[in-house]
């Protein structure tokens, strides 16, 4: 018999995108009675539960609305890890798109050929962007200045490191490794893979399991995205000291640059403040080429759009960094989510979802 699967969606105020995604988890070449999808809403204001309540309760395959006091998708997480029934949890978000309709199949597959605990996705901006500016976004996300370099090694098929975009897992890493910490409002999933790394579970990648994820609508929305990540990378980097890039931290010193320079320039010698500038003036190149290169590619829109996109990427990762160094985020209580687990699998997950309901 294939393996119970649980789909696990923590979403807030996703009334616009979630239908679409949850009627392309139905068309799933899946038997319906062996996977389960899990909305565990946030808190939501624009009736979200009530719509997937509405048109989506009596499917074939159980859809369940789940209440995240919460809020964060952290919190929604681990509510959905207590209630879900399957021996496989897949993460997803609202506002992402499945372009496969073997998703679940091709994961199952892959989980029992490799023998791995944990399976990796690429993540790119592909989805139906609500906004013109969110279509320049995307693309230029997707360029070589403005890429996430933790999904660049996505798009082939073998082992891979978890932190890389660990989505699924078989449930008993979470048994191993405790659940996610709640006290992180974005990159909960970093830190759980790079519990998964440390505890030396194994990762499989492959680009048939690829979602598609929606850009941000606007500037200011990518800015404060940016800024969150960036606090969050800080604290990453500082609890797993050597297991991140030190290349994170690449923003925030080109923002300490900005008041250096004017010093420089007051205080030292002309060649010294000009080799102290050409960092920055390295990046303002970059930025300029990057964004010529889009104008050639998608026309001269991208190309006086990018540049404030950059700006809002890049200077939102260093204020937030800076943000965070400044003042440290506090886990609040204890790390419930790293406690050990002293009761046999199901009787654990059997009462949490009894707590939780």
């Amino acid at each position: 018999m294939l393996p119970f699967v649980s789909i696990i969606l923590p979403v807030r105020n996703e009334r616009t995108m979630l239908p679409r995604l949850l009627e392309q988890l139905l068309a799933q070449n899946y038997p319906p009675d062996r996977y389960e999808i899990l909305v565990v809403d946030g808190r939501s204001t624009d009736g979200t539960p009530d719509l997937v309540r509405r048109r989506f309760s009596k499917r074939s395959v159980a859809v369940r609305i789940l209440d995240n006091p919460g809020v964060h998708p952290s919190a929604g997480r681990n509510v959905g890890l207590r209630a879900a029934r399957g021996k496989i949890v897949l993460f997803l978000n609202g506002h992402c798109a499945v372009p496969s309709r073997n998703l679940i199949e091709d994961s199952v597959a892959l989980l029992q050929r490799t023998g791995a605990g944990c399976l990796c996705r690429p993540q790119p901006l592909l989805g139906p962007a609500a906004t013109d500016a969110g279509e320049v976004i995307a693309q230029v996300r997707a360029s070589w200045l403005g890429r996430d370099l933790l999904q660049c090694e996505l798009n082939r098929t073998g082992p891979s490191d978890p932190v890389l975009g660990g989505a699924t897992y078989r449930r008993d890493v979470f048994e191993q490794i405790g659940l996610f910490d709640e006290s992180f409002e974005v990159c909960e999933d970093l830190d759980l893979n790079t519990r998964v790394r440390q505890a030396g579970i194994t990762a499989f990648a492959d680009p048939r399991l690829a979602v598609h994820d929606r850009p941000a609508a606007h500037v200011g929305q990518l800015f404060t995205a940016m800024l969150r990540q960036g606090r969050a990378r800080l604290r990453l980097m500082s609890r797993y000291r050597g297991c991140f890039s030190a290349a994170w931290l690449a923003p925030l010193a080109l923002l300490l640059l900005v008041p250096g320079i004017a010093f420089a320039w007051w205080l030292l010698p002309p060649v010294a403040a000009a080799l102290l500038t050409l960092p920055l003036a390295l990046f303002a190149v970059a930025v300029v080429v990057a964004s010529l290169q889009l104008g050639v590619r998608f026309g001269a829109g991208h190309a006086w759009r990018a540049p404030r996109i950059f700006s809002a990427i890049w200077l939102g990762l260093a204020v937030g960094l800076f943000l965070e160094l400044l003042q440290p985020t506090r886990s609040s209580g204890s790390p419930e989510y790293l406690a050990p687990r002293s009761e046999p699998e199901e009787l654990v997950f059997a009462a949490s979802a009894r707590r939780a309901a």
